[in-house]
């Protein structure tokens, strides 16, 4: 079985673009969306000038990170080694989009569902060229068998001056170039202007290098697609629900093992506030889907790689041990709770980070990647949970009693102590492993992020520390430290969001 591959003579390359309509012509490809392109990159002052063509298509990744976090199995690997997609089994999650590190998937506007170059199959299967391939007028693009020795497409792949997009990402990519420039196949060093695109103005991704900081004769992009941010507001409204849900249960159940007060408030208020905030937490999954009316696709025909699907589990498997718990509260079959207890705090645990292992299977974006999110994550949803407990003591005191308040005082202040802790020392004290993280860091501690992350994420939630830790006898005042917290930590998740995309990939 063949092997294919893709190699792309940079030298010959007139930046035409007949590959890029070839493609939409063949696979009839909408209007604003593309499988492959020509970024076109200058450099120099005139009339010392270059200018620089790089087509980009999908690289056909050995180790896919798209097939990994597919929740459905849309995604899927041929054996002639293509990686193709079943619309029919997309939900249009778009977390594809935030795992490939090429920028080479995109929701189609017609179907809405993911859509990706797939080197022609339906052509490839018929012993004919790629549609790019068999247009190009200079023949830059060699396509064949990278497992036959004889083929020019192998021969290349094993040359010493060959380059291929991101090889640090270890995917494995299957695209070659020759003659490629460090400013097109980096797309963290030239600096980009603004992007239009059908009469738009479209803004600059915000992580890449400012045109007001570069020198005359730096590289700069002048033709390219808009990039797409997969996930925002709506993905950070979903930590902030998916936090209060689970953190408001975990508060209710461990504190008493701690302070010893049984109190209504963690026998009853708590895990009814959980179960609220779980239910909406599913309905913003949900409703944030390009198809919603195929989310259960994620239980009936799951990918176990994919962190989505572990989710899904995790959220349903709380969901049905607080409804247990609640149903033994309201008929008084109170023995069964402290069965319920630890089952229900692993599983609370395990719906809270979860989503730290699924934003660190996005591997194109390194602000993501590593440990720390995860145990932000577990801190941020105590903080939560105490905070809105909080709040519900101060609305309804009847519900707990004054020692109770204090330890859940004490609770918000340490879970965010932890919180600010770990983003000063993740994003202010540590440095940068890659350029790509040293952008996004850059975003946000001194670009269009910063006001929002210092103000609201660190200061507002330095006030919250304090003015909690001060007022551990005042209700009325704690509920407004929490609502700071509250708010706070909705400022970082956001920023953590937004920041972690703003890096442009191609």
């Amino acid at each position: 079985m063949p092997n294919y591959g893709f190699a792309i003579d940079l030298r010959k390359c007139i930046g035409c673009h007949a590959c890029t309509i070839a493609c939409k012509a063949e696979h009839q490809i909408p209007i604003g969306v593309n499988r492959c392109w020509v970024k076109t990159v200058e450099q120099g002052t005139f009339p010392r000038t270059q200018r620089f063509f790089l087509p980009v298509l999908c690289n056909q990744c050995d180790d896919a990170p798209c097939m990994r976090i597919c929740p459905t199995n849309a995604l899927f690997k041929r054996r002639d080694g293509i990686v193709d997609l079943l619309g029919d089994a997309c939900i249009g999650c778009r977390a594809c989009m935030a795992a490939c590190p090429y920028d080479q998937l995109f929701i189609d506007p017609g179907t809405r569902t993911a859509e990706k170059c797939n080197f022609c199959a339906n052509r490839v299967e018929n012993q004919l060229l790629p549609a790019c391939v068999s247009v190009c007028p200079t023949e830059c693009r060699i396509f064949g068998d990278l497992d036959d020795p004889a083929s020019e497409v192998a021969r290349i792949a094993h040359l010493n001056g060959v380059d291929v997009r991101k090889p640090e990402k270890n995917t494995i990519p299957k695209v070659f170039y020759l003659g490629a420039e460090p400013v097109t196949i980096q797309p963290e060093l030239a600096v980009r202007p603004f992007i239009y695109k059908e009469g738009q103005v479209l803004l600059r991704p915000l992580g890449s290098p400012s045109p007001a900081a570069a020198e005359p004769g730096d590289a700069r992009v002048d033709y390219d697609t808009p990039h797409v941010q997969p996930w925002g507001f709506d993905m950070a409204v979903y930590l902030l629900a998916k936090g209060i849900a689970t953190g408001t249960m975990l508060v209710s159940l461990l504190l008493p093992l701690v302070s010893g007060d049984r109190v209504p408030l963690a026998l009853t208020a708590g895990p009814a506030i959980s179960l609220v905030f779980l239910i909406a937490t599913a309905v913003i999954l949900v409703v944030d889907l390009e198809r919603p009316e195929r989310f259960y696709y994620i239980l009936i025909r799951p990918n176990w790689q994919s962190w989505l699907v572990w989710g899904a589990y995790f959220l349903t498997a709380q969901g049905a041990l607080t409804t247990m718990w609640l149903a033994a509260r309201a008929t008084g079959f109170g023995s069964i709770l402290p069965i319920l207890v630890w089952p229900l705090a692993i599983a609370s645990v395990l719906a809270t980070c979860y989503t730290g292992f699924l934003f660190a299977q996005a591997r194109a974006r390194d602000l993501w990647q590593g440990p720390v999110a995860t145990i932000d994550l577990l801190a941020q949803a105590i903080a939560e949970g105490a905070a809105v407990l909080l709040i519900v003591a101060a609305v309804m005191p009847s519900l707990t009693d004054a020692g109770f308040v204090r330890a859940l005082a004490w609770t918000l202040a340490g879970a965010m102590l932890v919180h600010v802790a770990l983003l000063l020392g993740e994003h202010v004290v540590r440095k940068s492993p890659t350029r790509h993280h040293a952008l996004a860091t850059a975003a946000i501690l001194r670009g269009p992020y910063a006001r929002l992350f210092w103000l609201g994420g660190i200061a507002a939630a330095a006030i919250a520390i304090v003015a909690t830790a001060l007022s551990t006898h005042l209700p009325a005042a704690l509920a407004a430290s929490a609502v700071l917290a509250l708010a706070s930590s909705f400022a970082w998740e956001y920023v953590w969001v937004e920041a972690g995309q703003c890096v442009p990939l191609s």
